[in-house]
Formats: structure tokens, sequence, C-alpha cells
């Protein structure tokens, strides 16, 4: 079913008469959302990168040698990024879960040129090629049903698309669906670790103010 259809445009508007958005309960320039994780393209997307990784490892076993070397660095629970072994650290480490770092060198690749042709002949022989089309069909079908469907507004909407959702603490602003909360309902401690991680980082700015700029906020 087509956006600019006339059925598309009379089942939009039935399915957000009498709604408000879901996320922040305005009624004001209202449209239909469904999750990006439901739509056709994302499970279509979404099959083929799982495939692709599968294949991709059935292919290292199958084609492809490996040679495994020191590079004189290690890691441990006390000092858990990559680090030479004669660092000098400031506090007594603790070397529990000790891993010395390692890197690979291939030195056989019996596919090799044939990567792209084995990929293909693989997705046919082992079905995944019939399981993405069938998969695509039924999403298309959940997708015109409205089936996990939502109402959102505009500003809810766009906010999404950017991988945003509202802060479930304030209401007001908008956060990353990896944290729990937007910067300014963090509690200060949380604050100051941001903060301090950030500087160390990428020389971020001390101003908790310029930090929250970052986010929209409910009002224009």
């Amino acid at each position: 079913m087509k956006r600019n259809s006339k059925e598309w445009k009379e089942k939009r508007a039935d399915f957000i008469k009498g709604k408000a958005c879901a996320w922040c309960g305005s009624s004001d320039s209202l449209c239909v959302h469904t999750p990006g994780a439901f739509s056709p393209a994302e499970v279509r997307s979404g099959i083929y990168n799982l495939a692709y990784a599968r294949f991709r490892e059935l292919y290292r076993q199958k084609y492809q040698k490996f040679e495994y070397f020191l590079t004189g660095k290690h890691r441990h629970k006390s000092h858990p990024a990559w680090h030479k072994v004669s660092t000098m650290h400031k506090i007594e480490p603790d070397y529990t879960d000790l891993e010395e770092q390692r890197i690979e060198k291939l030195v056989e690749d019996a596919g090799e040129g044939n990567f792209k042709k084995l990929y293909h002949e693989w997705l046919k022989e082992s079905g995944i090629e019939e399981l993405i089309e069938e998969e695509t069909r039924k999403a298309e079908e959940e997708y015109e049903s409205l089936e996990h469907a939502i109402v959102l507004c505009k500003r809810c909407h766009f906010a999404s698309l950017k991988g945003m959702e509202l802060c479930p603490v304030c209401r007001k602003k908008y956060k990353s669906s990896r944290y729990e909360t937007c910067f300014d309902c963090l509690p200060d401690r949380k604050k100051n670790e941001v903060l301090e991680r950030r500087k160390e980082k990428e020389g971020f700015p001390e101003s908790s103010e310029q930090f929250s700029d970052k986010s929209f906020t409910e009002e224009p």
C-alpha cells in the first residue's frame, strides 16, 4: 500500500483518531510510527547481516589459515585497557584474568577471489534466500496492518528516527536509547563521572549547560 494512496490516508486517519502521542501525550501533528525493528527493510537487513556473519565464520574455518603473534601488550582486572607489559602502574595492579594481546595474520586463503560467489551459492543451498523473502513478506503484511504501529507527534517521530526517545523522568528532553535518562536527570555523581570521561577523551566542555544543549527540548 503506497503512503500517498487514498486507502492509506483513510487508514491513517482512522488509526490516529482520538489518540495522542504515545510518548509525550501531545495531540498535535500526529503521525503513524512503526518501530524500526518491525519495518520490512530492517527485518530483511537483519537476517542478511546474521547470514553474512555466519557464512564469514564458515568461510574462515573452511578456506583460511592464520598465524598468531603476541603484540607485547596485555590487560587485567585493574587495568582493562590494552597496555605495554613494561608499563609502570601508579597503584598496585590486580593481575586477575590477565590476557595477552595477539594479532592474527592470514597465511592461506583457499577460496581467494571466490568469496562473493561462494556466499550466494550458500544462501541458495541453505534455504536462507527463501527464508528472507518469506520473513520480508510477513513483515510487509504486518507493516500494512499497523500491527506494531503507535501514534507519535512529529517531534517525537523525528527524535525516534535519530535513535532518540523521550526521557522517562522529566518527559521533556530526549535521550539516546542506550541510556536510562537524559543528562539533566542523572544524579550529580553520574553527571560528574560523564563529564570527566568526556573531558579526558575528547576535551569536552566543563559546563553541563553546554552538554545539555545537545538534547532536544519539548518547547521550540
